[in-house]
């Protein structure tokens, strides 16, 4: 490369450095999900075509395991075909809690780019790996890098903006005005385990939040009553102009009867019940456990933000609410069963209304309507839903299975037929969205939403 020319790459390289400075400290309105571990974010002009780009972090849940096989995973694709991108150039900033955790710049010339994470305490962050030679940016043959540093050392919301610089040929660089910009905010989920204590015997508890980190956990064995925090900004702005969702899963032995054979449970959310869709209760995914499952969508998290905003302002004390989501959860009195209308899936946000056309008899053909919206955005999705149904008996046992099939344009009918009068647990195992226009299905919503049926 001439001195001229090596002068021109090295001004333009400060002016992104500069442009993507700005963009930091004042970033532009861009939708994000805020509450997945994996996404696939809205096209941007990428040259002549119009580009997503797919960002994951695996595993979703950290471990002391897990925190040593830790990745970042991005791919810049065609949005109309799927087409991987190649010689992408990715200026990558990553943020939590406000601070600024690594800002560097990666070249793949395959398209897709791994960062292997090595979470270590020290505040500086060490790249393996070579640089390529037209923009400096740390390269590798198969475009997998290892990083060592204060990346993913806890659960909690991050925040990666990540800036285009060039695609299809290491010369192609974009001009600072022209680089596409992408913000994805991923969750890395945190578990909690304990021991507790209930009429003089010991219980292994495995709490899970999909959000954020879990503190304060508290079992109260007179009340029954298990309860626990976690950070949460409740400015409604940022609410309303985000895509949120909160999913905290509880784990609990089924020889703890008083929680294992109850059908109905209080849980609250900073002072508010949650009820209907907002709790899913699993006893049949694993043998000895018995799973319950809290997830509020956006529309849940605003009306609580509104309540919590009314008392911050009308000098109510609310005990640090406002930066904190509290959870309370404990048995309730048997409730009599009623069939479910609406769920939420326990990943992916997405919501399912059910409307049966007649009564729901036993051994009798039953129509079923089935109509998919968005949990994030609380807008309706324009798309084809690609998903099982499975039915159990309150023994476990299957006893209705199909697969596969299409709800077109996320709406869908299906004939169920029930064996026998009884309570029976649907779940909808929700694999993909299929766009207009897209080629190649969305994975990055699926998840599993359950529900109740009780027949006549």
């Amino acid at each position: 490369m001439s001195h001229k020319m090596s002068f021109l790459f090295s001004i333009q390289l400060i002016a992104f450095f500069i442009l993507f400075t700005i963009l930091l400290l004042n970033p532009v309105d861009n939708a994000f999900s805020d509450g997945l571990f994996e996404e696939k974010l809205p096209p941007a002009s990428v040259g002549d075509r119009e580009a997503s780009l797919y960002t994951k972090i695996n595993p979703p849940i950290l471990t002391s395991d897990s925190k040593e096989n830790s990745f970042f995973e991005l791919r810049l694709f065609d949005a109309k075909t799927d087409e991987t991108i190649k010689f992408v150039s990715y200026f990558i900033a990553v943020e939590k809690d406000d601070q600024l955790l690594m800002r560097d710049l990666f070249h793949s010339p395959t398209g897709p780019l791994k960062l292997k994470i090595n979470p270590t305490s020290s505040e500086s962050i060490t790249v393996f790996g070579s640089t390529e030679p037209f923009l400096g940016g740390w390269t590798s043959e198969t475009g997998d890098i290892t990083i060592n540093g204060p990346l993913l050392l806890e659960g909690g919301l991050y925040h990666f903006a990540i800036e285009i610089f060039g695609i299809d040929n290491p010369r192609n660089i974009f001009t600072p005005e022209n680089a596409p910009r992408f913000d994805s905010w991923l969750s890395v989920g945190d578990v909690y385990q304990d021991n507790i204590m209930d009429s003089e015997k010991k219980y292994n508890i495995t709490l899970i939040s999909y959000y954020d980190q879990i503190q304060n956990f508290t079992y109260d064995s007179q009340q029954s009553n298990m309860s626990w925090i976690m950070p949460f900004n409740w400015d409604i702005k940022r609410i309303q102009d985000n895509n949120v969702f909160v999913h905290e899963e509880i784990k609990i032995p089924k020889t703890l009867t008083k929680f294992s054979e109850t059908n109905a449970f209080d849980a609250v959310v900073n002072g508010n019940p949650l009820v209907g869709r907002s709790i899913a209760l699993d006893p049949y995914t694993e043998e000895n456990n018995f799973i319950i499952h809290l997830l509020l969508n956006k529309a849940d998290i605003l009306k609580i933000a509104e309540k919590i905003n009314n008392n911050t302002n009308n000098n109510i004390n609310t005990n640090n609410s406002t930066n904190t989501m509290t959870f309370s959860l404990s048995p309730a009195e048997q409730k009599t069963v009623e069939t479910t209308s609406e769920v939420v899936s326990d990943t992916g946000g997405i919501l399912v209304n059910f409307k049966w056309e007649e009564q729901i008899l036993s051994n009798q053909d039953t129509n079923l309507l089935l109509r998919f919206s968005d949990a994030l955005t609380t807008k309706e999705i324009i798309g084809d839903i690609k998903y099982d149904i499975i039915v159990y008996d309150k023994a476990g046992n299957k006893i209705v299975t199909k697969q596969d099939l299409i709800a077109q344009n996320a709406t869908d009918s299906q004939v169920i037929k029930f064996p026998s009068k009884g309570i029976y647990q649907m779940e909808l195992n929700i694999k993909s969205i299929t766009y207009p226009d897209v080629t190649t299905p969305d994975e990055t919503r699926k998840g599993i939403a359950r529900g109740t049926v009780v027949v006549s």
